[in-house]
């Protein structure tokens, strides 16, 4: 087929879900020194699906314990807005982005979560915002998502493109599509009005060299080979991409030492994925 165009495909971004309120919120208390607790569960209250899945939560955390979580306030104080933010973006965009075969969305999430607590991890350790850091993880690629939605035939070719060649997904949709999913995805995030920092780390994550000195990208990108080299979301053609070792650099990354979190990367994402049912 004849190669996509950027804007073309942005202009069918409708035919996803519009992104949920709830993750509006959630990115507003990223911003927010006054959030806490309160502000939280006073924000995500109004989402039925996110309420249920964190009352599930609390409830399995508080096993063993005297009484039954049944508030959401109650909810957000025992397990903490580190947790609570998380469980929440993925819930309002897990349960809501879905696709038909032979794209697999739930493949899709796990490896995105995945990158999402290594990206947590990475940012902890070079001193960057751990949530945003989250977020932009979680989000990393939603291009793909948007790619199927619009031309679902070509990209089917492009999957197949990739395991038959033996190449990244990155290198199957340039050759197929003539453009790729980061671009696609920080498109979408722009559209969606995303802060720029999660935009740019969206469009930058498989070529964070391109981008001067922007850590966030540098983050996920990091995130996502850790993530295949970890075999988080057991993918069946786990590739794991070419590392870029001036985004180690900038980061203050020294593997010998990092390597004693991939114990607590393995645990925290077995754990979120858990709750989440995945």
């Amino acid at each position: 087929m004849s190669a996509l165009k950027l804007e073309d495909v942005l202009a069918r971004a409708d035919i996803l879900p519009a992104l949920p309120q709830v993750v509006r919120h959630i990115l507003d208390t990223l911003r927010d020194e006054r959030a806490n607790a309160e502000l939280l569960a006073e924000r995500i209250g109004s989402d039925p699906a996110v309420v249920a899945r964190l009352l599930a939560a609390a409830n399995a955390s508080a096993y063993g314990l005297a009484g039954h979580v049944d508030s959401l306030r109650q909810a957000v104080l025992l397990l903490g807005i580190e947790k609570v933010r998380a469980i929440t973006l993925a819930t309002a965009i897990v349960d809501r982005y879905h696709s038909a075969p032979p794209f697999d969305a739930q493949r899709l999430w796990l490896h995105s979560l995945g990158v999402a607590v290594c990206a947590r991890e990475i940012a902890i350790h070079a001193g960057l915002d751990a949530e945003s850091a989250f977020t932009a993880g979680l989000l990393h690629d939603i291009g793909q998502l948007l790619l199927f939605a619009v031309e679902p035939a070509a990209y089917a070719e492009t999957l197949g493109a990739k395991g038959r060649l033996d190449i990244s997904t990155v290198d199957a949709e340039h050759s197929c599509l003539g453009l790729d999913h980061a671009a696609v995805g920080a498109a979408l995030a722009r559209h969606w009005s995303l802060p720029e920092a999660i935009v740019l780390a969206i469009g930058g994550h498989h070529a964070p060299e391109a981008l001067p000195d922007h850590e966030l990208a540098d983050v996920v990108h990091v995130a996502e080979v850790l993530s295949h080299a970890l075999d988080l979301g057991g993918a069946p053609d786990n590739l794991v991409p070419e590392l870029s070792e001036l985004a180690c650099a900038r980061l203050g990354i020294e593997w010998d030492e990092f390597a004693a979190r991939f114990p607590e990367i393995d645990a925290r994402f077995d754990c979120i994925c858990l709750m989440l049912g995945l």
